[in-house]
């Protein structure tokens, strides 16, 4: 049977597993999600023998490199090694952003920045240093994401309805588009659901900002000039202010006011940075990162 190494991307929705072989042959297969937290022990077991067992059916696996969030959870790194116990496969559990670095810029030195639901900047250097910025979750960061501008907007009509704050067209938008009036629908919104509910508003930012509205502009531009303070820190300590950056996440990814004053600020204060778009998913990154592991070549043909 051949031998092969696979790449793990472990995501909130979903799990997609890269099955590369030395042949130069590919595979891939999407599971469920890969959220300890979310379903619970027993499901996240359950899982993981799936994906062993799918391995199993394609041969040799040699090297398997898992990349999610939440690796830091000691308990995921113990069911993960528990359920491979038997396997000879050589494993490696690592950030989700890692292995979005390796995919987006070919496992070759650089920055990523990443803006969706939340935001974390992360930069490797030809030296084989890393360095992260940002990622510290939504109480305490996520500025320059879904969450930071959502964020930043009820702040803003909360300031209004409390007579602190300027008119914006956001009270309305907000008003009109997700029923959030008045104290009581604003707070119940708030504390009775996750942060995805609060990032789920970012669009409405991005429709006010498009349409002239001055809070909204100051909300985008602030929460960029945030995520570009994260890029410099991660430039400055590996020495890569003249290197690639490669942007991730649907705020950056796509025409956004956000994408607009995020490139605008970060050519100003670093000009020499160079914006590259993704060479791969997170989930070739990690299948990258496995074939290293196993000494075989990527993209072999």
């Amino acid at each position: 049977m051949s031998a092969f190494a696979a790449g793990v991307d472990g995501g909130g929705t979903k799990t997609t597993v890269v099955c590369c072989f030395e042949d130069g042959r590919s595979e891939s297969r999407t599971f469920g999600p890969f959220n300890l937290n979310g379903i619970g022990e027993d499901s996240f077991r359950k899982m993981l023998l799936e994906i062993r067992n799918y391995l199993e059916s394609l041969g040799e696996c040699r090297a398997l490199c898992f990349g999610a969030s939440g690796v830091d959870n000691s308990l995921m790194s113990v069911l993960v090694n528990e359920v491979f116990s038997e396997s000879e496969v050589t494993i490696k559990l690592l950030s989700d952003y890692e292995i979005a670095h390796s995919g987006a810029l070919d496992a070759k030195e650089g920055i990523i920045v990443v803006s969706g639901t939340g935001s974390v900047c992360f930069g490797k250097n030809g030296r084989g240093e890393s360095a992260r910025s940002g990622g510290w979750g939504h109480i305490i960061g996520d500025r320059g994401s879904g969450y930071g501008l959502g964020h930043d907007a009820l702040v803003a009509v909360t300031d209004f309805l409390d007579g602190k704050g300027e008119k914006t067209a956001l009270s309305d938008m907000i008003s009109k588009e997700v029923g959030l009036f008045d104290q009581s629908t604003i707070i119940s919104y708030v504390y009775q659901h996750d942060k995805s509910a609060v990032a789920a508003l970012a669009p409405i930012v991005e429709k006010a900002c498009s349409k002239g509205d001055d809070t909204a502009a100051s909300i985008v531009d602030d929460n960029a000039g945030a995520l570009v303070r994260d890029v410099a820190a991660v430039a400055k300590r590996l020495g890569l202010e003249s290197s690639k950056v490669a942007f991730l996440g649907g705020l950056l990814e796509n025409d956004t006011c956000f994408r607009k004053s995020f490139v605008r600020q970060l050519r100003k204060q670093l000009p020499n940075l160079v914006i590259v778009e993704k060479a791969h998913s997170a989930s070739e990154g990690a299948a990258m990162i496995a074939m290293a592991m196993a000494g075989f070549e990527y993209g072999k043909k």
